[in-house]
């Protein structure tokens, strides 16, 4: 399917079309920043995360991480590691398609979820 405005592109989206070919070239590029910001916040899930759980605990028992202001910034960065979590339903395409390849022709999205055999 040819996609040329973001309504084509969800509606592309809701019909579980396999393969899209975004056209626009200005489309291209936001759907191009949007996957960038979906593997930056999938990366950043797990390192946030993975220090406020590190914080939390305190293997090392250091006593500055039992302070009030470092238990502020433990709890912000948990509840910010969450959020994160769920960034993927926020961003419009980006969850259902992958950047395939990129040509003159225009961006080619594919499905990322695997079609079932017949």
């Amino acid at each position: 399917m040819r996609a040329a405005t973001m309504a084509e592109l969800k509606k592309a989206a809701k019909q579980g079309e396999a393969e899209v070919l975004v056209t626009d070239a200005k489309l291209a590029r936001q759907v191009s920043l949007l996957e960038a910001v979906r593997r930056t916040a999938n990366i950043l899930v797990f390192v946030i995360l993975a220090v406020g759980v590190f914080m939390w605990a305190n293997p090392i028992n250091w006593d500055f991480l039992g302070s009030g202001s470092m238990q502020l910034v433990r709890r912000i960065l948990l509840a910010v590691g969450i959020l994160l979590l769920f960034s993927d339903y926020v961003l419009p395409v980006v969850r259902s398609y992958k950047v395939a390849s990129r040509d003159e022709t225009g961006l080619r999205l594919v499905s990322r979820r695997p079609r079932k055999k017949v």
